[in-house]
């Protein structure tokens, strides 16, 4: 910042301190800079807490996510969770979801072991988890209206979130999953879908 600016801001932010003293607002010069300072360290506080709500809602990109066995997808966040959900192929046959359970969050989950269940009004169908950890949070919004995930197949919707236990070990659970066109190649040499048995 040029010299000249900051002395000016420096007298502005004096005339400012001395016309709220005369006004009487504040018994002193130090209890002036300290309402200040909290005023401040407040809006950084509420910046930065937007900017960690707007990262937990980043879009899901359907090309990168991966895909297990179990019809469910996974993608890192940028807080190095993991996110799960329902395959497209496994929304379109799963028709009437009646509800979604889920383990609680702070539960430990194993790869390739139910944490959850779909409901649909023929049959229960359980949801794997394609990595191992704890559940750090759950999409309450479709737990409360489980029915949203058969209005638009198109539409990815994330059921809960996984903590990694390990780093390393998440990078090597990740790496056994499949990409989108691998999932559809395994899918169509499947036949009669899995998930439909009763």
């Amino acid at each position: 910042m040029p010299e000249w600016k900051t002395v000016r801001v420096r007298q502005e932010l004096a005339a400012a301190a001395k016309r709220t003293l005369e006004e009487g607002r504040y018994p002193s010069l130090s209890a002036f800079v300290s309402e200040a300072i909290r005023v401040r360290l407040d809006e950084l506080r509420k910046s930065k807490e937007e900017i960690a709500e707007k990262q937990a809602e980043y879009p899901i990109i359907p090309e990168r996510l991966l895909y297990s066995h179990n019809h469910m997808w996974a993608t890192v966040t940028p807080e190095g969770k993991v996110r799960i959900g329902l395959s497209d192929y496994a929304v379109t046959r799963l028709k009437g979801i009646a509800g979604i359970q889920t383990d609680s969050v702070g539960s430990e989950v194993k790869k390739e072991e139910p944490f959850g269940v779909v409901e649909t009004w023929m049959f229960v169908f359980d949801l794997y988890s394609p990595v191992s950890g704890k559940i750090a949070k759950v999409n309450k919004a479709v737990l409360d209206e489980p029915s949203t995930i058969n209005k638009d197949p198109r539409e990815v919707i994330w059921i809960a979130e996984i903590e990694p236990d390990n780093v390393i070990a998440s990078e090597e659970e990740l790496s056994d999953l499949m990409t989108l066109g691998q999932y559809d190649t395994w899918v169509s040499k499947q036949g009669q879908p899995r998930i439909l048995s009763i």
